[in-house]
């Protein structure tokens, strides 16, 4: 009992640190909530699940005006979406994928990659980089199903966490930024984040089924469909995390925080996108 008291306090003392990290609320930390974090990283996709009922508030609303409204109105979705995850991150994500498209588009060898990633100054490569994940994730919002919205996207921050975990298990340590959490994220962490994950995606799914079925729809078809898209968007996520940690490795020698950060961007529009043809194609 004592052993699992231990587990479960050092659980919730990495997700006071996860939340405070990666969200606009704060905790008052001190140094073991930073290293259980660090020894805990797989817990990150409850932070995801986090957002995910956020978005049930203010996706919710945008879906109701684009219901009633139709028209231009669409576009209120992913305008709520990315409003709710850049600022409930504070850009801290966006700020890594900024740093990650300097340090990809310069060319040079690996020390010039590195310098322009480490270059507090964003470049025509950070600036073009952002501008095609914030396009691209705009467009695969509005090529979600409206009818699926609640379902699908509350579950995407989940699995978008997912791909940050197993982008920690496969790279390489720096001697930086988020230098400990990759270290000690290994295959079984990412396993356990993608259980987590699993989870907390069938909790949003049947949050999101409910919503809908009070609004008239069909509560069988949407989760059917919606656990359907839950299989491949999570092992699309799991895909994006190593494809992300291999090109790291391969062009830095590492996986930072301004890696992890650019993770969670990228998959955003891959995992939508996935999502959304599935439920395309399987709700017609």
């Amino acid at each position: 009992m004592n052993l699992d008291l231990g587990k479960m306090n050092g659980d919730v003392s990495a997700l006071k640190a996860l939340i405070s990290f990666f969200t606009v609320y704060h905790f008052e930390l001190t140094q073991e909530n930073m290293d259980e974090m660090e020894q805990r990283f797989y817990l990150t996709p409850i932070v995801g699940f986090l957002y995910g009922l956020v978005m049930f508030g203010t996706v919710g609303v945008a879906v109701a005006a684009a219901w009633n409204f139709g028209g231009g109105w669409n576009f209120a979705v992913p305008i709520a979406a990315l409003v709710t995850v850049y600022f409930g991150s504070r850009f801290l994500h966006f700020d890594g994928l900024t740093d990650f498209g300097d340090g990809m588009v310069v060319s040079g060898t690996r020390e010039d990659h590195i310098r322009a990633l480490k270059d507090t100054l964003v470049g025509a490569g950070g600036v073009g980089v952002a501008l095609t994940v914030v396009i691209a994730s705009f467009c695969a919002y509005m090529c979600t199903p409206l009818s699926m919205v609640l379902v699908l996207v509350p579950m995407s921050e989940v699995m978008l966490k997912v791909a940050m975990v197993f982008a920690a298990a496969f790279g390489k340590p720096s001697n930086g930024m988020a230098a400990r959490q990759v270290s000690m994220t290994n295959l079984s962490s990412a396993l356990i984040s993608a259980i987590i994950g699993t989870i907390c995606c069938l909790i949003l799914a049947c949050i999101g089924t409910g919503i809908l079925w009070a609004a008239g729809l069909n509560p069988t078809a949407i989760l059917v469909t919606g656990l359907l898209c839950m299989l491949f968007g999570l092992l699309i996520s799991v895909l994006v995390g190593i494809l992300m940690a291999y090109v790291a490795n391969t062009t830095f020698g590492f996986v930072n925080g301004d890696i992890l950060g650019a993770t969670n961007e990228i998959a955003r529009p891959i995992v939508l996108i996935t999502m959304a043809a599935v439920a395309s194609l399987f709700m017609l």
